[in-house]
């Protein structure tokens, strides 16, 4: 079982949480981790994944362009070779209080055949001030990782 997370590479931070989340995840799976700009949707293809997580940087409610040109990228070449993932999830680091999860849900949802949406789509926010994530950044990447592993160990 293959699991790939594939994060926008325009911020350090989304980087920071593909790695915190691979190391919880690889003692349950074979995770890699990949920047949407170096990492061809081709090549993900090709390895045949179960599992794909997608990282976002959110200034409103849109994915980046880095991330909307990937997904669409893959999306073609999985409809191609009718391709469907066993489960679909995201992190997003949010500048703005007002981001919604549904919204994120519904593009990933729209644009990749997957049989689940993992729910609990990972939200951190960014403190612009502090130039920092927020104090529990290490217990939310923890749960979420702990949830998803669950998740993984109960669909084998």
């Amino acid at each position: 079982m293959k699991l790939w997370i594939i994060y926008n590479g325009g911020v350090v931070f989304s980087k920071v949480i593909a790695e915190m989340l691979q190391d919880r995840l690889e003692n349950y799976i074979d995770v890699s981790v990949g920047k949407a700009s170096k990492i061809n949707s081709s090549f993900i293809v090709e390895e045949e994944l179960d599992y794909l997580i997608i990282g976002d940087i959110v200034n409103e409610i849109i994915p980046s362009m880095e991330i909307q040109n990937w997904v669409l990228k893959y999306r073609e070449i999985s409809e191609c070779n009718n391709l469907s993932l066993k489960a679909l999830s995201g992190f997003v680091i949010s500048f703005n209080e007002m981001f919604k999860d549904i919204v994120w849900s519904e593009f990933l949802r729209d644009n990749i055949r997957t049989e689940t949406i993992y729910p609990p789509i990972l939200c951190v926010k960014f403190d612009q001030t502090n130039i920092a994530f927020n104090t529990d950044i290490h217990m939310i990447t923890k749960e979420y990782s702990s949830e998803i592993s669950k998740f993984i160990t109960n669909t084998k």
